[in-house]
């Protein structure tokens, strides 16, 4: 076997290998994560994967693969920051300060209410990210390419004890998936290309149930119940496998300029799982002994149909991942300086609740209605010696969420990209370079102004969430 075909296996068992390492999220907008390497990163996104042999064109625009003139094989590693606080009130159904009343083990009230005062602690996450991308062309018209990317991926973290603990506790969304891609050059100025994604999705959720609180506000009940008495965890944890396909095209109209379209149609995602309940005595009494005349539960009985185990059950929800269209642009204005630019559309208008069902009962179904958002970058390269380029972009990312359906879970909102990153090739070793870009995130005071549902014990909050986020993106890329 010769040297080459040595090289190719090796970074084919790179790539897979990328596959297979734990992943963390890195929000944008909504739950979507950029796809991209350190290269990427650098610009912000602008010019999307048009710069000349970028292989993350293997999942973001396939046909941008034809114009790549060598074997090309990028591994990535981010790692992420996002901090987020709360700052606010939160008032239960009666509109007294959220508290919580302690119970001992027998159920029994042990002690007087305990106002809740905590704004989330440390709320928001650190996460280490991997990315791999590989593009081999396989003639003077035809391409090919592999990828290992996380598309959607986001995680909000609050403290057990903090006051909006009957909103969210923990939320996690990631999806890990792996593509295959194929790209055809028509001619030297124009290029078509596909590609088929296999994703594992997984989801994870935890909140407090106020089982006092829901009692009291149940049309069936009415009693006025405290709210808030005794500590009743929920968690909630679902996965699912699903596939989904891309395409792209790409246009040369003059030797500077390149421009790109690429489609990534909508996944059907229903995640199945369990959810279970750590419950204390009077929770377990509430969700499990009759206390109605043909034998239904407390909580049957405030809301018929529904019914929580505290043991747990299965679980399943529908989270699909939305649409997206980019037009990416690319100029280069002479050997030194290339300039791209790039506007990406998600449909994320197609994410209208999330409803929790269990062997066919519905828990709970929480409105978001979001709409459909953009995002807009501006980014280049511009070459400062032979071996090292110095890049810059900038980007404005808009939030699908409404103020009247924002929450803890996803306190997002508008947000913008600053980006700088470097490139140096690496002389000893003949094709690798490293690459390295720092991206600061600047996102607008998320306004929370939202009251639970009945059955989750009508909690109100009114305030508003500070989020920041950094990522540094280090990439490895080597050329054969």
């Amino acid at each position: 076997m010769n040297n080459k075909k040595h090289k190719i296996q090796a970074v084919i068992g790179l790539a897979v290998l990328g596959g297979l390492i734990s992943t963390g999220p890195v929000q944008a907008g909504g739950f979507s994560t950029p796809t991209y390497g350190a290269p990427g990163w650098g610009r912000a996104f602008g010019g999307g994967s048009l710069f000349k042999n970028d292989p993350s064109a293997a999942y973001n625009n396939p046909a941008a693969m034809a114009f790549i003139d060598q074997n090309i094989a990028q591994m990535t590693v981010d790692y992420a920051r996002i901090k987020m606080k709360y700052k606010g009130n939160a008032t239960d159904y009666q509109g007294q300060p959220a508290s919580t009343i302690p119970v001992d083990s027998d159920g029994i009230p042990s002690g007087p209410a305990e106002e809740l005062t905590g704004n989330g602690g440390q709320g928001g996450f650190t996460a280490w990210l991997p990315t791999g991308f590989l593009v081999m062309p396989l003639n003077d018209r035809f391409a090919f390419g592999l990828s290992q990317v996380v598309p959607q991926g986001m995680r909000s973290t609050w403290d057990d004890g903090w006051k909006g603990r009957d909103f969210a506790v923990d939320t996690k969304i990631e999806t890990v998936g792996v593509t295959g891609s194929l790209s055809f050059k028509v001619n030297d100025q124009f290029s078509l290309g596909a590609g088929l994604i296999v994703q594992h999705s997984t989801g994870f959720v935890s909140q407090n149930l106020n089982l006092t609180g829901a009692a009291a506000l149940s049309p069936n009940i009415g009693i006025p119940f405290p709210s808030g008495v005794g500590s009743n965890l929920m968690r909630v944890k679902v996965d699912n496998t699903s596939v989904g396909w891309f395409t792209g095209v790409v246009w040369k109209p003059t030797e500077q300029d390149t421009l790109g379209l690429n489609y990534h149609a909508k996944i059907k995602n229903k995640m199945e799982g369990k959810y279970n309940i750590y419950a204390d005595a009077l929770g377990r009494t509430y969700m499990t002994q009759p206390a109605g005349p043909n034998g239904e539960t407390l909580v049957e009985l405030a809301y018929p149909g529904l019914k929580l185990n505290p043991d747990g059950a299965n679980a399943t929800t529908q989270l699909d991942i939305p649409a997206t269209l980019g037009l990416d642009w690319v100029h280069v204005f002479n050997d030194r300086f290339t300039l791209g630019a790039s506007a990406t559309w998600t449909q994320w208008s197609s994410f209208k609740d999330l409803t929790l069902k269990s062997d066919g009962n519905t828990i709970v179904s929480i409105p978001y209605r979001y709409k459909d958002s953009m995002m807009y970058s501006l980014g280049g390269d511009y070459k400062l010696t032979d071996q090292l380029t110095l890049r810059a972009g900038v980007a404005f990312d808009e939030t699908p969420t409404r103020d009247s359906t924002r929450d803890p879970r996803i306190p997002d909102n508008d947000r913008w990209f600053t980006s700088l990153g470097f490139g140096y090739d690496i002389k000893a070793i003949p094709g690798l370079t490293i690459d390295g870009a720092y991206s600061r995130q600047f996102v607008k005071e998320a306004k929370l102004k939202t009251v639970n549902q009945d059955r989750l014990g009508g909690s109100s909050l009114d305030g508003k969430v500070d989020a920041k986020g950094e990522v540094v993106s280090l990439s490895a890329t080597y050329h054969f």
